[in-house]
């Protein structure tokens, strides 16, 4: 609704709307009986009412009440619930009363960009850029999700400004680090990634993701010289999250390294000496009690943690639980192996499953041919 203004002259206003004894124009009771006559005539309408007299003259002024605006107080909440559908019609009425207010700049780019819309997520989030010029902390968040959008969008030059401005006004921003990390590894710029995975490492030094990308990024910049960091870091996910699609990703990943480790030294067909040990230990754990099996396997599994060097000739370690002295390929074979009686269908990301596979077959071959 629109507001309304108008002028009349005093002598022209029709008297006989006011009480008797206030009717003569200019008088103080006639100014204040059609002030209370303007005044009863919009209290309806709410808003606010101006009646002004000048020159013999009245003059009239109204203008509706501004509606509210919804308060930041209760979207957020909305927000945090993953109520989406009813925290964007809030916001959206917010930025139509505020057109650059900051956080509904930002929460419906972020949302925009959640519901797979990056390039409307784009235009809002540069525009909450520039909303939130005053306040750092959420200039940086606005600039990192405007990277997010514009990866979406495979603008990785605008993404990398963006990321690259986050961290000059955080230098802490351990996410931004991680995303410009990815960034970079994805452009091939390896030795960059690992940097910026370090830095992010230094603030967030239990970011199971971060830990993750490092590890990923260093077998790329350098398989052999990165090798045994790659490992430790890929245990620590494993160790901190068994389960789940990141564990998953760093078992693999453990897999390839055993894997690449057991071929190093015969590139193609099967490693013998692992069939071997593979062999010894399903002939081992067939006749021991389950305790004893535990005990064993609990062992061993600890001794692997530190690292097993496949491929180092002339490696011999004693166990507690068992006789004897053992290579460290005997103790991967018995790991494996062991790991497969309890779950059949786990891999224990040794790389040995081909040679455990045929030492299961020629087991079965001897008891075939025993009988």
């Amino acid at each position: 609704m629109e507001g309304t203004a108008f002028s009349i002259e005093e002598a022209g206003f029709d008297a006989s709307l006011l009480p008797e004894g206030s009717r003569t124009p200019g008088t103080e009771a006639f100014h204040r009986a059609v002030t209370d006559y303007f005044q009863c005539s919009y209290a309806s309408m709410g808003g606010q009412l101006s009646v002004v007299f000048a020159a013999g003259r009245i003059e009239v002024a109204w203008e509706p009440t501004a509606p509210e605006a919804p308060a930041m107080a209760s979207i957020g909440p909305l927000l945090q619930q993953r109520r989406f559908d009813e925290a964007r019609p809030l916001l959206e009425t917010l930025l139509q009363l505020q057109p650059e207010h900051p956080e509904a700049l930002y929460n419906l780019g972020v949302l925009a960009s959640e519901e797979g819309k990056p390039e409307e997520a784009r235009l809002l989030l540069r525009r909450a850029v520039v909303a939130n010029a005053d306040d750092a902390h959420a200039q940086a968040n606005a600039q990192v999700a405007l990277a997010l959008a514009a990866m979406r969008l495979g603008d990785k030059a605008e993404a990398r400004q963006a990321l690259e401005a986050a961290i000059d006004l955080e230098p802490q921003n351990s996410f931004a680090l991680r995303s410009l990390g990815s960034l970079l590894v994805i452009a091939g710029a390896f030795a960059a990634g690992v940097a910026r995975f370090r830095q992010a490492l230094q603030v967030a030094p239990d970011d199971l993701i971060t830990t993750f990308n490092l590890a990923q990024a260093l077998l790329e910049l350098d398989p052999d010289e990165h090798r045994d960091e790659a490992d430790r870091l890929l245990l620590q996910v494993i160790e901190a999250q068994p389960y789940g699609e990141l564990a998953n990703k760093a078992k693999d990943l453990r897999g390839s390294i055993a894997a690449r480790d057991l071929r190093a030294d015969q590139p193609e067909g099967l490693r013998q000496d692992a069939v071997s040990y593979c062999l010894q230990a399903l002939q081992l754990f067939e006749g021991m009690d389950q305790q004893c099996f535990i005990a064993v396997l609990s062992e061993v599994a600890a001794v692997g943690q530190s690292g097993l060097q496949i491929n180092e000739r002339g490696t011999a370690r004693t166990l507690k639980n068992l006789p004897g002295s053992w290579s460290d390929l005997a103790l991967a074979c018995l790991i494996h192996v062991g790991m497969k009686r309890l779950t059949p269908d786990e891999d224990s990301g040794l790389g040995i499953e081909a040679e455990y596979q045929e030492a299961v077959r020629l087991q079965r071959f001897r008891r075939e041919d025993a009988s």
